[in-house]
Formats: C-alpha cells, sequence, structure tokens
C-alpha cells in the first residue's frame, strides 16, 4: 500500500472523493481508463486501478454506460462506482435525466432486504462478476486492507447497494460506504434491515435535487402541498414529466440511507439536525435558485406567496426569467469536482479535498 504524497488529498472523504473523479476518466466508448489529473495522483493509487464497464444490457454494442474502479491505496481498497451526468443543463435533458431517477418502481432483490430501484440493481448486475474478482485478487494481495465502497449520483446507489450484495452474497464484509449525491437506492423496508455492519455517510449538497430522488413520501408530501399554488403550477409547466413522474411514485416508499453530512451554500458540513438540512428548506432553497426568487425563504408557504409568483396564468410568468431558470446552479451543486465556472465544489470541499484544487475565480 502506498504512503501519502505532496499530490495525495489531504481527508479519507477527499480521497474517495476523487476516486469517484477518477471513475469518470473510464471511457464510455473503450471502457479503458485515463487517469485524470489532479484526481489520479490525489487518489495516490498503490497501483493503476482495474477499470470494469458494461453496456445497459451488460452485453453487446453500445455505450458503456455502467463503470467502476477497483484499486488500493494507502487507505485499503476502494471500489468506485461511476454516475452519470446529463448531457447539458437544459429543461429537455434534466428531465430525461431525472425522470430515469424518479420513474422506476423499487423490486425484490435477494439476498438484499426490502426492495431497491430496479434501474439500480439492473445496472449493478452488468459489473457484479467482474467487480467480485477484482476485489478478490487485491484481497489475496492485501488480506487485511480495509474495503471502502463509494460512488457519485448514480454510482451513490450502486456502492450502498453493491456493499449490502458483497457482505450478503459473498461474506466480503466493506469497512465504510461514502455516497456523494446519491438517489435513494430502496425503500424503507430495505434502509430499516440494511446491514448493521456496513457504516453508510452520505455527503449532500446545497441545490443538489438528485438526493431527493426517487422520492420519499416526505417529499412526495412536500411538493404536493405547492400543486395548488403559482409556484408549483410554474414548476410542472415547465417540468411536466417530472411532475407526472413525482405524482406516479406516491407508494413506492423510497428513503434515504446511512448518516447525513450536508453541505451548505458556506461549505460547513452539519447533520440533519441542523435546520439547512431539513428536506422543506432545501427543496425552498432549490425552487427559488431555479425560479430567480432569491435565497431568504425558508418555507414552501413563504416562497409560493413570493409578488413574483402573481397573475393568474402560472405560463405567463415572464418566459425568459424562467426558461433561463438558473439551472446551471443546479447542475453546478451536483458535480463532485472541484469548484470551477461550471462546478459549486461542494461536494469536494465538504469532503476536505479543497487543498488539492487549483485556484479558482468564478
Amino acid at each position: 500500500m502506498s504512503s501519502p504524497t505532496a499530490n495525495t488529498a489531504p481527508t479519507l472523504f477527499s480521497r474517495l472523493a476523487c476516486a469517484c473523479n477518477c471513475a469518470y476518466g473510464i471511457s464510455s466508448k473503450t471502457g479503458s481508463y485515463i487517469a485524470p489529473a489532479i484526481y489520479d495522483p490525489a487518489v495516490n493509487w498503490t497501483a493503476p486501478p482495474t477499470a470494469i464497464s458494461a453496456t445497459k444490457s451488460g452485453g453487446g454494442s453500445g455505450p458503456k454506460i455502467n463503470a467502476c474502479l477497483v484499486g488500493i491505496n494507502q487507505d485499503g481498497i476502494i471500489i468506485a462506482f461511476r454516475g452519470t451526468l446529463p448531457p447539458a443543463w437544459t429543461v429537455a435533458s434534466l428531465e430525461d435525466w431525472w425522470q430515469d431517477i424518479v420513474d422506476s418502481a423499487p423490486v425484490s432483490a435477494p439476498p438484499l432486504p426490502g426492495k431497491v430501484h430496479s434501474g439500480f440493481w439492473a445496472a449493478l448486475n452488468t459489473l457484479w462478476e467482474d467487480v467480485v474478482t477484482a476485489v478478490e485478487l487485491l484481497q489475496q494481495k492485501y488480506p487485511s486492507a480495509p474495503i471502502y465502497v463509494t460512488g457519485h449520483s448514480k454510482g451513490g446507489p450502486l456502492a450502498s447497494l453493491g456493499a449490502a450484495r458483497l457482505m450478503l452474497g459473498e461474506n466480503i464484509i466493506a469497512t465504510q460506504v461514502v455516497t456523494f449525491a446519491s438517489p435513494h437506492p430502496g425503500d424503507t423496508n430495505f434502509v430499516t434491515h440494511y446491514p448493521m455492519a456496513l457504516p453508510v455517510t452520505r455527503l449532500e449538497n446545497y441545490l443538489d435535487l438528485v438526493p431527493f430522488l426517487p422520492p420519499t413520501q416526505e417529499f412526495v408530501d412536500l411538493f404536493k402541498g405547492i400543486g395548488d399554488t403559482k409556484l408549483g403550477k410554474a414548476f410542472c409547466h415547465y417540468f411536466p414529466k417530472i411532475c407526472a413522474a413525482l405524482h406516479s411514485t406516491q407508494n413506492w416508499d423510497y428513503s434515504s440511507l446511512g448518516k447525513l453530512d450536508f453541505v451548505t451554500s458556506s461549505g460547513d458540513v452539519v447533520g440533519i439536525d441542523n435546520y439547512q438540512a431539513i428536506p422543506e428548506y432545501r427543496f425552498v432553497q432549490i425552487l427559488a435558485a431555479l425560479f430567480g426568487l432569491g435565497d431568504h425563504y425558508q418555507t414552501l408557504a413563504e416562497l409560493a406567496a413570493d409578488p413574483t409568483l402573481s397573475g393568474d396564468a402560472t405560463p405567463e410568468l415572464a418566459e425568459a426569467q424562467l426558461l433561463g431558470l438558473d439551472l446551471s446552479k443546479i447542475g453546478a451543486a451536483h458535480c463532485i469536482a472541484c469548484q470551477s465556472v461550471s462546478c459549486a465544489g461542494g461536494y469536494m470541499t465538504g469532503a476536505g479535498g479543497d487543498p488539492i484544487c487549483p485556484a479558482c475565480s468564478v
């Protein structure tokens, strides 16, 4: 196992965040790993990690949309599942992307408890045999090495599902699961009976909508609460697919997994007991950012009463204002990379990785 260097990220979580960034270095065309500058040396891999990838079906030709890195560094064995990002921060691309996450009924997936997101489970299946093989090879060489399972965006639920499957199906017990911007992997029964031997920490960032998806019943109730307001109508006017999907998921009972580390707008990390981490407050900030209404609201009722949302027909709200929607802020909040013009850098900051990031004027 390697020793830290001057380029190594300073904390475990920041090295895992960098491993998630490295997973984006797996080519969707060839499946080969192209080591990204900054992040690859920041993980401080002992040897080049193994890249694993697969098409959506697991076979045949086409883009390798499912991918994972398995390697080892000073911390131990790292399994980093790659996420997905929309092709562009436009209303259309966001709708398609969010709908893929939201519109998926939970299914039984033995040996895991409860029910899990069918799309995430299917993606994990395409990678599974190669992941287990890669982990076992490293275990043979480093039998006492801890195992850390991580992932960003779609990679988050794959990490949570994968760690449980390793334990329950392969008798391989991970030391910790750390997810960034993770959608919900399963229902309340899955979360309640998730193996207690697997500690899970989920990092979620200010203005990032993805960790709310697929929606919990609490989120559905929040959304229903603004359904007949001008705010709700404005949202549904511009995101009809998402609205339809939200209404279809009301009995799916998705739930959040693990301990929450919430990254605030100032880059501080707080727990679920802090008001800034409360779902309603976070949803209010997201809607206010989308509609350019400022960040001083704390409740949906306050936001819905904003004088900008005046008039009888919400579609008649300023077209330029709503179609602009500050989508860049929402996209930037979901990004796991270092801060840049297009990336808020919240996840890297929350993980403690800022020292490895280049200076950036934003």
